[in-house]
């Protein structure tokens, strides 16, 4: 049975592994600092980051650095992708909290993530926005600040370039794509299957004969 259950275990990483090795970055903003602050993005605030791509992406997902107070944790924010800093709004995702602790002046800060299906953009420029972040209990989100390379607009200020410090001021996110698998990623799943396959049927004889 210990050998049946490692089988599996293998099986299943192969899987994984293929899968992830196809999630790529489309576009950085850097990481999430946690030192400087954050604008907020939910009680009618917005914030719209500006990102290029340099050749026809489908973008899958997006992760950001998100301050709360101790204790809290985002559980949903509405995105939106557009061709102007104008805050649109284009869906409501639900958030995965990852890594992170505590920042400056005793706030929760930590990384969140969604995917978001398919959006297939076009080379160009392109401003991402966060706002409506929900924390659950009615508390304050903010998105953390970490002076990227993008242009910032926050929808009660305009342009943020050197508003609370010298610098972009704009926040910490990333954008993901994810492409067909190559030849050896096929491979590699179609043996995490097969093992798979083999062992669950291997399982369902000896469940048999007991």
């Amino acid at each position: 049975m210990r050998i049946k259950s490692l089988a599996l275990i293998g099986a299943c990483t192969a899987i994984l592994a293929a899968a992830s090795a196809n999630a790529q970055v489309a576009y950085t903003n850097g990481p999430t600092s946690g030192a400087v602050a954050g604008w907020t993005i939910n009680y009618g605030f917005a914030v719209s980051d500006s990102f290029t791509l340099g050749s026809t992406t489908t973008i899958t997902g997006f992760s950001f650095g998100g301050w709360t107070f101790p204790g809290d944790t985002i559980g949903s924010v509405d995105w939106g992708i557009s061709s102007s800093p104008d805050y649109a709004i284009t869906g409501t995702a639900l958030l995965t909290k990852g890594a992170g602790g505590v920042g400056a002046q005793g706030y929760d800060v930590y990384d969140y993530s969604a995917s978001v299906g398919s959006l297939t953009l076009a080379a160009g420029t392109y401003w991402f926005a966060l706002q409506n972040a929900d924390a659950g209990n009615g508390d304050y989100v903010y998105w953390d600040i970490n002076n990227g390379p993008s242009v910032a607009y926050e929808n009660t200020i305009g342009n943020v370039n050197g508003y609370l410090q010298p610098g972009t001021n704009s926040t910490a996110f990333t954008l993901y794509t994810s492409q067909a698998p190559e030849p050896a990623s096929w491979a590699l799943m179609l043996g995490g299957f097969g093992l798979v396959g083999g062992a669950m049927r291997r399982r369902r004889t000896s469940l048999t004969f007991a």
